[in-house]
């Protein structure tokens, strides 16, 4: 019996890409997941029927994670929906190519709404309902450091609000330092 088995998850951009990749592999390990997706809703769908046939609950909540209200809100429904929350996965993301010049403040504004602002609110959430043993795991890119291409600047955007750390793994741990690192390179 794996040390997920029971446990209850929730993943931000999970309908596709990485997100659907953790969400059915947390599946996979005994683990109930909540997700969110913004727009794909046939990928939602695709998602609970291949976490539903590892004989765990899968539940799709439409949200966008630059929408404060929304991604704070999914938190709340997995909670009432699956009873709990043991492992946030903070995973939405935006990406846009093109060089730097022709990043648009709307782009700028998206992208820190869903890189900072949404992953803070997600957190701030999650945290009151988890107790020890609780995990949040942050999933960034090192895209655009490491294509040497100047049309990847866009994708950056907003990411330096992604370096974290500090107490609250070690307060959710009780007092033992807890960090889960991952690193997704082309």
């Amino acid at each position: 019996m794996s040390r997920l088995t029971g446990r209850v998850a929730l993943v931000t951009g999970g309908s596709r890409g990485i997100g659907a990749a953790v969400a059915r592999r947390l599946a996979e390990d005994g683990t109930h997941v909540a997700f969110t997706y913004r727009e794909a809703e046939d990928n939602a769908k695709a998602v609970v029927a291949d976490i539903e046939s590892y004989g765990r609950t899968g539940l799709s909540i439409r949200a966008d994670s630059a929408d404060g209200t929304a991604v704070a809100g999914a938190v709340e429904q997995t909670v009432a929906e699956l009873g709990r929350l043991d492992i946030l996965v903070n995973n939405a993301g935006v990406f846009s190519a093109g060089p730097i010049e022709e990043v648009s403040l709307d782009y700028l504004d998206r992208a820190i709404a869903v890189h900072v602002r949404g992953v803070f609110l997600a957190t701030q959430a999650a945290v009151r309902h988890m107790g020890d043993g609780g995990r949040i795991v942050n999933i960034g890119s090192s895209f655009a450091s490491r294509v040497p291409d100047p049309g990847v600047t866009r994708s950056s955007v907003g990411r330096p609000g992604e370096r974290r750390g500090g107490s609250l793994p070690e307060r959710l741990n009780g007092g033992r330092p807890q960090r889960s690192r991952i690193a997704v390179t082309p």
